[in-house]
């Protein structure tokens, strides 16, 4: 899947465009839903262009964006009994659709990594998008959303600052970092979970290898204490074989 670009100038549209984003991202700090389902739309039609996102990520998009996908993410999972998916079906396949929607968007804001430090800083700020796409892969809610959200984190994980590496002094963010990060959000057991899965879309089977091969050679090439510091500053600490007693013992500070 690929997004298109415009070469058309918005120079004359810019202020009303300005105005469009910040009512948008109003609505994506919103915790109500039919505030969300205004919003979609035009944020959806934002997404056309390298121009608008770029005006999407400078008001702060991406963060909302994320946390809101997170938040609604989170609403799905935690009806999950048929009681309640038979009284609200209706209700649920919008969730769902506006899941799809809300990864689509992370998705193609993805497109410009490469082209701009700032849109990868505003990625990686607290690791919120990572871990948004990292539970849409966990809960799975479905196919659809699983793919795009793949297709998201394929796209954080090979990105590079090669060409536009950002400021001077400061250590670039590239794939390496977003790999650590997902790391830390435990994504690697997902997606040996999706492996034992019979998928027929060859991209999903593509991206499942493609970010088993990358999470396994990263993961590698961490110490156990950096896998450990990870977990923490991200805030997805789980029990696992790199909490024993040997390694506290080991790093006690």
């Amino acid at each position: 899947e690929k997004v298109k670009t415009r070469s058309t100038s918005y120079a004359s549209a810019v202020e009303p465009l300005e105005a469009l984003t910040a009512w948008i991202v109003s609505q994506l700090k919103s915790t109500s839903g039919s505030s969300i389902g205004l919003a979609i739309p035009a944020m959806t039609a934002l997404m056309a262009a390298t121009e608008t996102r770029h005006l999407f990520s400078a008001s702060g998009g991406i963060k909302y964006l994320a946390r809101q996908l997170d938040s609604t993410g989170k609403s799905v999972s935690g009806h999950s009994n048929p009681s309640y998916e038979t009284d609200t079906k209706k209700n649920s396949s919008t969730t769902i659709q506006q899941l799809y929607e809300l990864t689509f968007c992370l998705w193609c804001m993805t497109y410009e990594l490469n082209a701009s430090p700032n849109i990868r800083a505003d990625f990686c700020k607290d690791g919120s998008a990572v871990a948004a796409l990292t539970g849409m892969v966990s809960a799975s809610p479905r196919e659809k959303v699983v793919r795009v959200a793949l297709a998201a984190l394929v796209n954080l994980a090979t990105c590079t600052a090669e060409d536009n590496p950002g400021p001077a002094g400061l250590s670039p963010v590239d794939g390496d970092t977003f790999l650590s990060d997902m790391l830390a959000c435990r994504l690697m057991k997902c997606i040996q979970h999706l492996e034992d899965r019979q998928f027929t879309d060859p991209d999903m089977v593509n991206d499942i290898k493609t970010l088993h091969k990358l999470l396994a050679d990263n993961y590698k090439e961490m110490s156990r204490w950096e896998v450990y510091k990870n977990e923490v500053e991200s805030g997805h600490l789980q029990w696992g074989s790199t909490h024993t007693e040997a390694f506290f013992k080991e790093n006690a500070r």
